[in-house]
């Protein structure tokens, strides 16, 4: 799959979505036109829970129909916005977004007969034939035609079909318009029955209007149907596994990320083949990037009791600037003053999720100890973007206090690091104060941290019934306390849903280690990537910072030295390609955690120095050189030129 091909259309499409926005009352313009659209019939939300068709004697029989429908992902109510679209049906019944669940045990015989109805244009179909299979095979159904296909399920895994008709090769380069919605999983379970009857099947589905004279177009991302804050929320009981199945029908990458817990990693595939993974194989993340197409089969234990979210990490896949056209031009300025509305100012992919009271004795942030007090001050960074603010933090320890710099000859004191990097230990309780510096709310997320609710930084979120995490605002200040279970790569950074805040350097490296008293800043090293300024809270294309520069210093190394490169993503929107090379090209490294989890042994290996990493996520890697050398630290947005490099020499 052309994953950098797709990532440019999406960039090319989500750029016009990208403005101020604010939730209230729609745009009339994007109700249903009168006549013809006004009598489509209107679909539904399909929650994956109730298989289709007729499963009798090892024999599926099932009568799919592509039509045009009205959809409402955003709202049931008449003032709510209506897309005209296209999506799948049983024979009969109405629209389904995703379409039908095609699911079956392992060997059956699926007996589909597949119509289409959509005015016009022929229809490829992709997915509807033995899995795994040929990911670019299809069948093409002309308007008005009907196809019968018989094909065995196969390998048990999870799999989708999916329908195009904005042209050839209909997925890798689906643009998510009206034929975004044509889409349904087909999951294939065991001979022997399902593994875990309550598992949960979540399709992601986008839509992408035409562009209206102002360049704003009408933009959905949902998850089984429905965009946040409709999305259907996960009520689950304390301390039982709960197992996902997640579908990436769109076409850009995803980056699921998932707060307060891990999760393990069953399965990776795609909607044509799936790789499941034994159990020394399986790895522990809290984010992982889907690419288009992809699926995943995903296992965690709720072992936090509140309110948590997992959701798409890229900023303009969550937040309401996806609205715009929706919007009267007053509720769109209203929405810069709302950023911490979390009702309104999120949208997209994003599932809430509730954990209901159980057994919490064995929390380890539980034990009565005494905390370690810390202070960090979030503060605006004047003209740091041009005419435009950016932001930073200020950590103050009692136990080290603060040196003033000095400058050193006739050269000014160095200016102090505006993403320090907070060096936390491994079962120590820590208390923060957060002190808020700037002239706008905001709230910190400790991202990748197993803590309770509250702590977790999402505002008018976060907590429960009791307590809800409320905005830090201008001037004010908010006691977060945890304790950190395992040591690893983690982030503090804004959840702020306005767009500049984490933009414009709202973030920083977040280390747990065994001893904080033994670490050893020069032999880790944080490679932190993150925006450049408000340019990058879209996608018209901007560099990446490395540790808040786009031209940072020099990094010395000494061979024999072992090293460890911590490599974090929180930038906006971007995916990127980081590389340490030579003249004669890659280093090797060896690859050590990800997310702050170690790999299992078999993913632990050493290799080219090259790794995707892709928004919320963290990869650490140990690095030893051998001989005195000149290296380049290379950080590539993918699917653009944008290149970031620092400068590296490796000396005795």
């Amino acid at each position: 799959m052309n994953i950098a091909a797709a990532r440019l259309l999406v960039v090319s499409s989500s750029l016009l979505a990208v403005g101020p926005v604010a939730a209230g009352s729609r745009a009339v313009a994007n109700r249903p036109a009168p006549g013809i659209a006004a009598s489509l019939p209107m679909a539904t939300a399909n929650d994956n829970r109730e298989a289709a068709g007729v499963l009798k004697d090892g024999v599926l029989t099932l009568r799919l129909v592509a039509e045009e429908a009205r959809w409402r992902p955003e709202g049931q109510s008449d003032a709510d916005p209506t897309r005209t679209i296209q999506a799948f049906a049983e024979e009969g019944k109405a629209p389904q977004i995703p379409g039908p669940l095609v699911r079956v045990p392992e060997g059956t015989e699926i007996r589909m007969s597949v119509r289409n109805a959509l005015p016009g244009a022929p229809m490829r179909l992709y997915g509807a034939m033995t899995r795994p299979g040929d990911p670019d095979a299809f069948v093409e159904i002309a308007s008005g035609a009907t196809r019968e296909l018989r094909f065995t399920a196969g390998k048990p895994g999870t799999y989708a079909y999916l329908g195009g008709t904005a042209g050839a090769p209909a997925f890798t380069f689906r643009f998510g318009n009206v034929d975004g919605p044509l889409v349904g999983a087909l999951i294939v379970d065991p001979a022997s029955g399902r593994e875990e009857p309550d598992d949960r099947v979540f399709v992601l589905a986008m839509y992408l209007g035409v562009p209206d004279a102002g360049g704003s177009l009408t933009a959905s991302l949902t998850i089984n149907g429905r965009s946040w804050p409709y999305t259907e929320r996960q009520v689950l009981p304390f301390g039982r596994a709960a197992t996902w199945r997640v579908i990436n029908a769109t076409s850009d990458l995803h980056p699921m990320h998932l707060h307060g817990t891990f999760y393990t990693v069953e399965s990776l595939g795609t909607f044509a083949r799936d790789t499941p993974y034994d159990h020394d194989s399986r790895r522990l993340v809290t984010t992982q990037a889907m690419d288009p197409g992809a699926t995943m089969k995903m296992r965690w234990v709720p072992d936090r009791v509140g309110n948590w979210l997992f959701h798409c990490h890229i900023q303009g896949h969550v937040t309401g600037d996806m609205r715009e056209a929706d919007l009267s031009p007053a509720d769109r300025g209203a929405m810069a003053h709302m950023p911490h509305d979390i009702e309104h100012s999120m949208a997209g992919l994003v599932l809430g999720i509730k954990v209901l009271p159980g057994d919490e004795t064995a929390a380890p942030d539980l034990k009565p100890q005494k905390p370690r007090p810390l202070t960090v001050a979030i503060n605006t960074l004047p003209s740091r973007y041009g005419a435009d603010s950016g932001f930073g933090f200020t950590v103050t320890d009692p136990e080290h206090p603060t040196v003033p710099a000095v400058a050193v000859g006739d050269q000014p004191p160095p200016p102090p690091n505006p993403s320090p990097t907070l060096v936390l230990q491994r079962g120590e309780p820590v208390a923060l104060t957060l002190v808020n510096n700037t002239d706008s709310e905001t709230s910190i997320h400790w991202h990748g941290i197993e803590l309770e609710s509250y702590n977790d930084g999402v505002a008018g979120w976060s907590g429960d019934t009791r307590q809800t995490t409320k905005p830090i605002p201008p001037g004010g200040s908010l006691y977060v306390w945890f304790t950190p279970p395992r040591s690893g790569t983690f982030i503090y950074h804004a959840h702020a849903h306005g767009p500049h805040q984490l933009s414009s350097g709202m973030y920083s490296a977040l280390l747990v280690v065994p001893d904080r008293k033994k670490f050893d800043a020069d032999t880790e090293k944080v490679l932190l990537l993150g925006g450049s300024g408000p340019v990058s809270a879209g996608f018209a294309g901007a560099p990446l910072e490395l540790n808040r520069s786009t031209n940072p210093a020099p990094m010395t190394l000494k061979v024999g030295t072992a090293y460890r490169f911590r490599l974090i993503d929180i930038s906006p929107n971007d995916t990127a390609i980081v590389s340490v090379r030579g003249d004669n090209g890659l280093v090797q490294w060896r690859a050590v955690s990800k997310d702050g989890a170690e790999l299992p042994p078999i993913q632990a290996t050493t290799r080219a120095a090259s790794q995707q990493i892709s928004v919320g996520e963290t990869y650490d890697f140990e690095y030893v050189p051998t001989a005195p050398v000149e290296l380049r630290i290379e950080v590539r947005v993918l699917g653009s030129d944008m290149l970031t490099t620092e400068l590296v020499s490796v000396t005795k």
